[in-house]
């Protein structure tokens, strides 16, 4: 399994993967409306050019994911906008795995002493899949999205990063 940096070659997949607006909110917040458009991407990431989205790649080159690492003033990485695409293919590690990836890309990228990501509260399988790879809920911080006239509460998690190992000579 691999990462690579999501290209506008991407969208199509992407795109087929966002059945339905409830499918677009829960993994991307309000900063997209369905339907997705090459042209809202775009603009997000004009906006945002310090943020990378990825696609993870299984090991026959299929592309299966599409996630984001948001860095912002505080230079503290949080994983964002992470979706299993084929909805034959969640609930079957693939989303542990491509969590994994993130995690690995942000020490990799930023050395940070933690990532945090955002998790609406009913997702239950998603919250499973982060506290598999080692994420915890952040105490009572929480955020609230208006979607369809609804609230929405996202919950806060974290991954301490364990700092490297010292060997003593």
């Amino acid at each position: 399994m691999r990462l690579q940096n999501y290209s506008p070659d991407n969208f199509d997949l992407l795109n087929s993967w966002i059945t339905d607006a409830d499918l677009l909110f829960q993994f991307a917040g309000t900063a997209w409306t369905f339907p997705l458009t090459r042209q809202q991407i775009a603009a997000y990431q004009s906006s945002f050019p310090r943020r990378q989205f990825y696609m993870a790649y299984d090991d026959q080159n299929e592309a299966f994911a599409f996630g984001e690492i948001i860095v912002d003033d505080i230079n503290t990485p949080r994983l964002g906008r992470l979706l299993v695409g084929n909805q034959n293919s969640r609930g079957k590690g693939l989303g542990l795995r491509f969590v994994n990836l993130l995690v690995d890309e942000c020490k990799r990228v930023f050395a940070p002493d933690l990532i945090y990501l955002y998790v609406f509260e009913d997702n239950f399988p998603a919250i499973r899949c982060y506290e598999k790879a080692g994420f915890v809920f952040d105490g009572d911080k929480k955020i609230v999205f208006t979607h369809e006239d609804k609230n929405q509460t996202a919950l806060v998690m974290k991954f301490t990063v364990d700092p490297p190992k010292i060997e003593n000579t």
